[in-house]
This record gives C-alpha cells, sequence and structure tokens, in this order.
C-alpha cells in the first residue's frame, strides 16, 4: 500500500459451493483508471462486488484509506454499475433515481438537481418519466450507469459498462470516467481492449483466482510477440483459446492477453 491508495482490498476469499474463486487475493487502488480483465468465470464480477460491498466475502477486507472504517462509509462513497439490477418495471426512472439519492443520504434539497444531472449525463433526460419496463436493453444499462454516478461518488466500479451502447454512448461513457472531477478511482471490467485503452492508466488481469498482470496497458500489448512466438507453426504450445481466435486475427493487446493464459511450462 502507498499514501497515495485510495482503496485497498486485503487477502480476500470467497467460494461458490466447491468452485472457488480466489483463495487471497489482495489488490490496492490508487487515483487512477484500471482496467480489469479476464475470461469469463475468472471473478471479475465477483470481486466487484466485493469491492462495492453487496457481496460479502468469505474471508478479507475491504477499506478506503480515508474513511473511518465503517460500511455505510464505504457504500456511501462507492458508486457500482453491475451487470444486472433488479428493478420494478412498473417504477419511472426519476422516481428510480430519487428513491436511490434518498438512499445514498444526498440532502433533499439537492436530490433533483442530482437525478436531473445523471440522467443527462446518460442521455437519458427524455426518460424522466418512463417506466423502467418501457426501457430498451440499452437505456436500461445506461440507467445503471445513472445510478452508479447519481452521487458523484469518488470511487467508481464498473461492470462491463459499454454492454449495449452505441458508439456516441460509448464515447460520452468515456468522457465521464476522464473529466468529471469529483471522481478519484474508477475500475472499468470489459471483455473490449477496444474500449478501455483509451481510458485506462492501469490494466489488472484475473486469471484461476490470482492477479497474472498489472501494469500498463502498452507493457501488456508488449507481451504479443512472446504469444505469437509461441503460437507459431510447429509450435508445440497453444490452447483452445488460441484455435478459437486464429481465424480472425488478433491485435496486440489480444495476444498479450492470451499470453497470460498459457499453464506454466515443465521446469528446466
Amino acid at each position: 500500500m502507498t499514501r497515495d491508495d485510495v482503496l485497498v482490498a486485503d487477502h480476500l476469499a470467497h467460494r461458490y459451493g466447491g468452485h472457488v474463486v480466489f483463495d487471497d487475493l489482495s489488490l490496492s487502488l490508487g487515483a487512477e483508471r484500471v482496467g480489469l480483465l479476464g475470461v469469463n468465470g475468472a471473478g471479475k464480477s465477483t470481486l466487484l462486488r466485493i469491492l462495492s460491498t453487496s457481496l460479502v466475502p468469505d474471508r478479507g477486507t475491504v477499506r478506503l484509506t480515508d474513511g473511518d472504517g465503517s460500511l455505510s462509509d464505504l457504500r456511501r462513497r462507492i458508486g457500482f454499475m453491475p451487470q444486472a439490477l433488479p428493478v420494478p418495471g412498473t417504477v419511472r426512472v426519476g422516481d428510480f433515481l430519487g428513491y436511490l439519492a434518498w438512499l445514498r443520504e444526498i440532502p433533499r434539497r439537492r436530490r433533483g438537481a442530482a437525478v436531473a444531472t445523471a440522467l443527462a449525463r446518460t442521455d437519458l433526460t427524455a426518460q424522466h418519466d418512463a417506466r423502467v419496463s418501457a426501457l430498451s436493453g440499452g437505456m436500461f444499462r445506461r440507467l445503471l450507469l445513472a445510478q452508479a454516478i447519481l452521487a458523484e461518488p469518488p470511487v467508481l466500479l464498473l461492470d462491463e459498462p459499454t454492454a449495449g451502447l452505441d458508439p456516441q454512448q460509448r464515447l460520452q461513457l468515456r468522457r465521464i470516467l476522464v473529466e468529471q472531477a469529483w471522481l478519484r478511482a474508477v475500475v472499468v471490467s470489459s471483455h473490449s481492449f477496444e474500449d478501455l485503452a483509451p481510458v485506462v492508466t492501469r490494466t489488472v488481469v484475473l486469471h484461476d483466482g490470482r492477479v497474472v498482470f498489472d501494469g500498463p496497458m502498452s507493457e501488456l500489448a508488449g507481451r504479443a510477440e512472446e504469444h505469437r512466438r509461441e503460437d507459431a507453426p510447429g509450435s508445440a504450445a497453444g490452447s483452445a483459446a488460441d484455435d478459437q481466435a486464429r481465424p480472425g486475427g488478433l491485435s496486440d493487446l489480444e495476444a498479450g492477453f492470451l499470453s497470460l493464459l498459457r499453464p506454466p511450462g515443465p521446469p528446466t
């Protein structure tokens, strides 16, 4: 941990039934934008849910370095956009956000402005009086983003935030992440390298319950040659994931990512 850290997770462990997601995972997040990568089932969503306090780990702690240590302080200062959220379809968009503004202890005199600002930032102003059931899939994703940024939290956790967004809306999301002065630390989980590359300053890759890479995205791209060398014709290295990726070609970021998924070779 450094004095610049904002959010710290210490020795996290969690399992679902007999499946161990991770056994001893520690991660410190500073005033930065972090891209969280990993194959399906790597534990990205579980980690974000634990960091957001919506899931209690089997072991370990999550804390803000300048917080008072309470659960209410964490929840007040962390915004979380999950992949899904059960919202009654009969509820109107503005009423839903107004209720969350109350839950997040936004003063009454500021709630209306907070809701209006969140809707404007997510291009949902016209849907203020619409029922949630009337929203398209992309609109509902933007509603999940709106509730995450409603209280202008210093820490923002986004789980696959670009799913269902068109190119213009993806650009708008990037601007939120880069331009808002109230944001200190951001973690974005995504399968799209293109979405992450313009905004993140650090990349964390999860695999088999551990962090297998932690550094700038340029360093991840720099591992591309290693993957291509091992995957060259005649090489004994390879995996099912590699076979699926070959026909369409790989970007340097994709190749660098795949190089991290290979099992370690036999000792020499």
